[in-house]
């Protein structure tokens, strides 16, 4: 999904950041990149597209930019990282190129806000200075285009290859309403007369599950090159969707590559 592209492509580098302050650098940043993700959710179609992030302590407050979400940790004991965030949810616009999938209903994009944690669960488990990552969010829709939870989780293994070097795998499942899935995924009769696709009706639940590999080098004092690929699998009647099965592909991937400056 371009939204999960962008948010882990940026997530990879405030990651980075947040390893590297553990050993003592600061952890503020700002870095910009490019990233390659499906057109729409569920296409076998592909776009490339910018992305930025960002990190700054502002007082006691952490405020981070993650492609097309804020967020800001209220409480950042080191170990624990929770407060607010807002992140967008793409949706399908007639600008795609899947000639069919176009002919279907537009599906509006919104803005999600609720809450997060992270936690550095572990650390020297297979070396002195490798950390083991748990994360979690959960949100509501505030522009009231989808009703329900849009909730993830993640769990992310850093360990540095180098003095220089940083590895992360991050491991990450998500979920959306069933209105998300409706508009999304689903085919209703009009649909099917436009398009030909199928009659479907989709629920909600477990959107996809997602492996997503980092390495961060950190090329001078200051600045620093970080590459993202990963993949996730569709899941449930997501995977089902004749969007998907006919017209695209339930194991989208994407990679990024980006650009950032500590200070």
């Amino acid at each position: 999904m371009i939204r999960t592209a962008l948010a882990a492509s940026a997530a990879a580098i405030a990651i980075a950041a947040s390893a590297s302050a553990q050993e003592g650098d600061a952890p503020n940043f700002v870095a910009l990149g490019v990233a390659t993700a499906p057109d729409h959710p569920g296409s076998d179609e592909y776009r490339i597209l910018p992305f930025g992030a960002g990190r700054a302590r502002l007082g006691g407050v952490v405020l981070q930019v993650e492609g097309p979400g804020l967020s800001a940790a209220f409480l950042d004991t080191g170990r624990v990282e929770a407060g607010a965030y807002a992140r967008w949810y793409g949706g399908r616009d007639n600008d795609i190129d899947d000639a069919v999938v176009r002919l279907l209903p537009e599906a509006d994009g919104g803005v999600v806000a609720g809450g997060f944690v992270r936690v550095l669960a572990a650390q020297g488990l297979a070396s002195e200075f490798d950390r083991v990552y748990f994360s979690a969010r959960a949100g509501a829709d505030v522009t009231g285009e989808y009703d329900g939870l849009f909730w993830s989780a993640s769990a992310a293994y850093a360990t540095p290859l180098s003095r220089s070097t940083l590895f992360i795998a991050n491991l990450s499942v998500s979920g959306t309403p069933d209105s998300f899935a409706d508009q999304l995924f689903s085919v209703d009769a009009a649909g099917f007369a436009a398009s030909g696709l199928p009659v479907y009706a989709a629920d909600g639940g477990v959107q996809d599950i997602g492996l997503t590999l980092f390495l961060d080098h950190q090329v001078s004092e200051n600045w620093s090159v970080t590459g993202v690929l990963g993949v996730s699998q569709l899941q449930g009647d997501y995977a089902d969707s004749p969007i998907v099965t006919i017209r695209g592909s339930d194991t989208p991937v994407f990679a990024g590559i980006g650009i950032g400056r500590r200070f």
